[in-house]
């Protein structure tokens, strides 16, 4: 028997008969957990006894767990009279170890679960978020290998002989941004707006609890073999300050840590499993994470952007970024124009399983190093390339071909990387499949095309490329003039899938995911505005004094104005509902286009009431 904790099952010991070995060999191991995720990205995590497991090893492997539908969110497929879905084993992505160090065995050493990946299935049909990309991936492969085996201008410039592709691989690596705070942080939020501004906090050296637990979270990952590249202190956050014991307190600081690429679908498998490790490692130290896209009004978000390839492995041994132009005096293949061109030809319809959230769309503002417009960079020149983080998509490239990919910077850390990476991919086909056979510098005019100006794929009102800081170079006017106009709520965003699109039409992204999904993400915003933001502005206004005996006469005046707009926003009266009232009645009513108007005017009287009272709060104290 061994002591020595393991992070990962070997390869090996997989198979039923090796994983009993594998298990009785190492005690601490108690527990199996089998991790597969629904719609809206929730992985399921149980506790199965090892001694219950190794007893039932052969009807487990064999798919004999199952749990009711309405246990995971799959509505519109695994519904209340047709509930049960089974867990098929995944054996083909890494299975972790998860340590409670709170929990040790008779030995001292932490209690172990193991965390098996795995498949849902209702009846026959695979229904979930892995399934969708491990599907939708071996779909690329097919209609791949069809439009290369008949593009012989790429082949011969690559000198790929015909039938020389023996295998294409799809890479995805993800870079995870988090707020950090201790339990009940006293840090104003205009103090972080000036610490933002003035870039106080960019790669600034940690220090304390901060440092030991961003230096703690890398070693883990390292455990697991994700390869962390680095972590270091994002832009937002503030100084903490030292107790008299030596600890820090007050403290909110933004981080972000990056690892290794990976296949998508383990590069996902691997997303979750940094984020509960990170969050349990800042926890035992007292420290709250927090992923939310958008945890504080005014200061930056939490982002995870993706960067996105593709790649052929070659029967002569070579590997070849599809992407890759093989010339100096282009920027990318005429693949890797189609594929950008793809992105963001059919981005509405590849958003809402990126942005599909209230705070996914306050993340994405002006002037937060977060794209609120559909355009692209890829550098002034091809020996230069793209920098830009005020794009959608930015070209990446290093020293090496192979290195060519796309950063998208819309998602955050809830974005659901799956289907997030399944539909990225499917929007890429579509415009390999219009680019196949065509030559870089004709897809090159027809990305950089002017407003007005017609297009064979792309539309012509549109414009789709830029070097220019897309905050600062155009005004909001000139950038909806030129991008299109950004979504202002989840509904907008969601009405692009409404109808199942044709960009998904005959792939693995299904008519009943697409609803499904829609289901989910509809019911999520309804929840979040009813029951958590409604709720939370009437307390918040509620909760607003004022200062009688500090004021002078321009303060009453100022408590007038900001009492009307009060009573307007939260308190009904006999002769009208008041705004509060009048938005959750269309919400009740499902009248979701009339409510999502409502929503945009009623946020907009919101900040003018905090707006008011902060001037009144700001002269009478």
């Amino acid at each position: 028997m061994s002591h020595e904790l393991v992070y990962v099952v070997p390869e090996q010991s997989k198979e039923r008969d090796a994983l009993k070995e594998f298990i009785l060999k190492h005690p601490y191991l108690r527990f199996v957990s089998l991790v597969g995720v629904d719609f809206l990205g929730n992985d399921t995590d149980e506790r199965i006894p090892i001694e219950y497991f190794l007893k039932n090893l052969e009807d487990i492997f064999a798919g004999g767990v199952q749990t009711d539908g309405s246990s995971v969110n799959l509505p519109g497929i695994a519904e209340l009279n047709d509930a049960k879905v089974d867990f098929i084993i995944d054996p083909d992505r890494a299975w972790f170890v998860d340590y409670n160090p709170d929990l040790l065995d008779r030995n001292d050493v932490p209690v172990g679960t193991i965390r098996i990946p795995i498949f849902f299935r209702h009846h026959e049909r695979f229904v979930c978020s892995r399934s969708v990309l491990h599907d939708t991936l071996e779909h690329l492969k097919s209609e791949l290998r069809s439009l290369l085996a008949a593009d012989t201008k790429f082949l011969a410039a690559h000198g790929i002989a015909a039938g020389g592709i023996a295998d294409i691989y799809f890479t995805l690596g993800t870079e995870l941004e988090f707020w950090v705070s201790s339990p009940a942080p006293q840090v104003s939020s205009r103090e972080l707006k000036v610490t933002q501004s003035l870039k106080e906090s960019y790669w600034k050296r940690t220090r304390g609890e901060i440092r030991t637990c961003l230096e703690e979270s890398l070693l883990l990952l390292q455990r697991y073999g994700l390869e962390p590249e680095m972590g270091h202190k994002e832009v937002g956050g503030v100084k903490g300050k030292i107790t008299e014991q030596g600890r820090l307190h007050d403290v909110m600081e933004q981080l972000e840590i990056d690892w290794r690429f990976s296949d998508p679908l383990q590069a996902a498998d691997n997303d979750i499993l940094a984020r509960f490790a990170v969050k349990d490692t800042f926890m035992r130290h007292g420290l709250s994470v927090t992923f939310v896209a958008k945890p504080v009004e005014g200061i930056a978000g939490n982002g995870k952007h993706m960067h996105i390839g593709v790649g052929l492995r070659l029967s002569d041994g070579r590997r070849v970024n599809l992407f890759d132009p093989n010339d100096p005096k282009s920027h990318l293949s005429n693949y890797g124009y189609g594929a950008v061109m793809g992105i963001l030809r059919n981005w509405e319809a590849v958003n809402p399983f990126v942005s599909h959230s209230n705070s996914a769309l306050r993340r994405l503002q002006p002037g937060f190093e977060a794209p609120v417009s559909i355009v692209a960079s890829l550098g002034r020149s091809p020996e230069s390339p793209s920098r830009n983080r005020t794009v959608l998509a930015g070209l990446v490239r290093g020293d090496s071909p192979l290195s060519i990919r796309f950063e998208v910077r819309a998602p955050n850390p809830h974005t659901n990387t799956y289907l997030a990476a399944a539909a990225m991919y499917l929007a890429m086909l579509d415009g390999m499949r219009y680019a196949a056979g065509r030559t870089p510098a004709d897809l090159h005019r027809e990305l950089a095309k002017k407003r007005g100006e017609q297009a064979s794929y792309l539309a012509a009102d549109r414009e789709y490329l830029s070097e220019e800081d897309i905050f600062e170079h155009y005004s909001e006017e000139e950038r909806t003039e030129r991008y299109g106009k950004s979504p202002a709520t989840v509904w907008e965003v969601l009405t692009h899938i409404e109808k199942p699109p044709a960009l998904y039409e005959g792939t693995p992204m299904t008519a009943s995911v697409v609803r499904s999904f829609h289901i989910s993400a509809l019911n999520k915003w309804v929840i979040d505005i009813c029951g958590k933001e409604l709720d939370g502005i009437r307390r918040e206004l509620a909760d607003l004094r004022r200062y009688p005996d500090r004021e002078n006469k321009l303060d009453e005046k100022r408590w007038g104005e900001f009492e009307a707009l009060r009573n307007d926003i939260i308190k009904d009266d006999e002769r009208r509902p008041c705004a509060a009232s009048r938005l959750s009645a269309l919400f009740e009513k499902k009248e979701y286009a009339k409510a999502s108007e409502a929503l945009i005017a009623f946020r907009r009287k919101v900040a003018e009431a905090r707006d008011a009272y902060r001037l009144y709060l700001g002269n009478a104290i």
